[in-house]
Parts: C-alpha cells; structure tokens; sequence
C-alpha cells in the first residue's frame, strides 16, 4: 500500500490542489464531480460523486485513510483543531466522499476563523449526505438509502443520533441491503434499511478479476 508521500508526489504530476487536499485529474466521472464540488458549484451530482468513486482511477492508486482517520478523532478529541485540519485535508485528498473528513473540516475551520473553508466544507458534507437520504426513506429494503461504503451507513446513523448496535444482510425486492439496528435517543430500538447494491457489484467485480 502506497504512503501518503508517494501519493502526494503522483499529485504532483497528475492532479491539483483546493487548499492543501489535493484533487484527482484522472477524467473520470469522480475526477470531474470532485472538480465541480471543490469549486462549490451548485450543479455538483453528488451522488455521481460518491458512486464514481467505486471506479476511480483514484481509489485504483489507493492510500490508507483508516489511520488518519483515527488520528483526526483523537485530535478533534483533544481540541488539536490545526491537527483536525491537516488530518481532514490528507483523508480527503484520497477519498473526497469522506463524509467525516468534510464534517470534522468544517468544524476545524470554523474554530480556526477560515470561513471560505467552512462553508465549502458544509456544502459538501450536506451535498454528499442529501444524496443518500433523498435515495429512499430507509424503512425498508425496498426503499433503502444507497450506500457506495459502509462508512457512509455510519455516518447516517450518527448524524440522526442512533446508537449501533448490529447489522444483518437482507436480500429482498430485489436489492441486497444492510439492515442497521440501534438504539434513539429516547432509548428505543430501530432499524434502518441501506440499499447495498452497488457494494455488492463492486465485490463481485473484484472476484471475478
């Protein structure tokens, strides 16, 4: 797997920067959405965004967020807003459909009095977030909200206030969806339906090669 640095130096010649996130030039469809959302333009497909990344020639080149991303909690944690920032800015610069790489950004810039950074970084965390709430009601199977990665199913969850608890595969209707149980606020227990599809074609697309 490929060190940050590496993938810093392959930005270098084949992408650009917005701020310090470094963005794709790949020419795909993610490359061109990234492009759209990064200059705030109200006709970003953020869902074209996030299903764009499946194919990416940038999640080809890989980069090992899972690490970052634990170090941007323990610095959001620990009131490091500069550290947040900096974290946020390399998670984002592999996979720009980070949902918490766009929310912790926001709120680091907010506190560092950047608000071009905060208000782009809302944009986009609500643009990506809209696209999958507005995919279904999350009821059922049927009427799932579409998730291209499990993070985002967390995300949703988190935001709405919902304590995970177990998740379970189900296939009906036609679809094959995570079924999320968790606790409210109010203590009682729920589950919301994520239409995996795309996940689950992009699992098999990985078999067959």
């Amino acid at each position: 797997m490929r060190t940050y640095m590496a993938l810093a130096l392959a930005a270098v010649i084949s992408g650009s920067f917005a701020g310090d996130i470094r963005l794709p030039a790949d020419g795909d469809i993610y490359s061109t959405q990234v492009a759209k959302a990064a200059a705030h333009d109200p006709d970003t497909d953020f869902r074209a965004l996030r299903f764009g990344w499946l194919d990416s020639k940038a999640r080809a080149r890989g980069g090992d967020d899972d690490v970052l991303r634990q170090e941007m909690f323990t610095a959001a944690n620990a009131g490091e807003d500069t550290t947040v920032r900096d974290k946020a800015e390399q998670i984002l610069s592999i996979d720009y459909t980070d949902l918490w790489g766009h929310k912790l950004l926001r709120q680091s810039c907010a506190v560092l009095k950047d608000d071009a950074c905060a208000e782009l970084h809302h944009f986009v965390e609500f643009g990506l977030l809209d696209s999958i709430i507005h995919s279904g009601d999350g009821k059922s199977c049927k009427t799932g909200w579409e998730a291209v990665q499990v993070k985002e199913e967390y995300f949703v969850l988190g935001m709405m206030g919902i304590k995970f608890e177990r998740q379970a595969l189900v296939m009906a209707d036609g679809h094959t969806c995570d079924a999320m149980q968790g606790t409210d606020e109010k203590g009682a227990t729920v589950t919301y339906y994520f239409n995996i599809d795309a996940m689950w074609a992009d699992e098999a697309k990985m078999f067959q090669k």
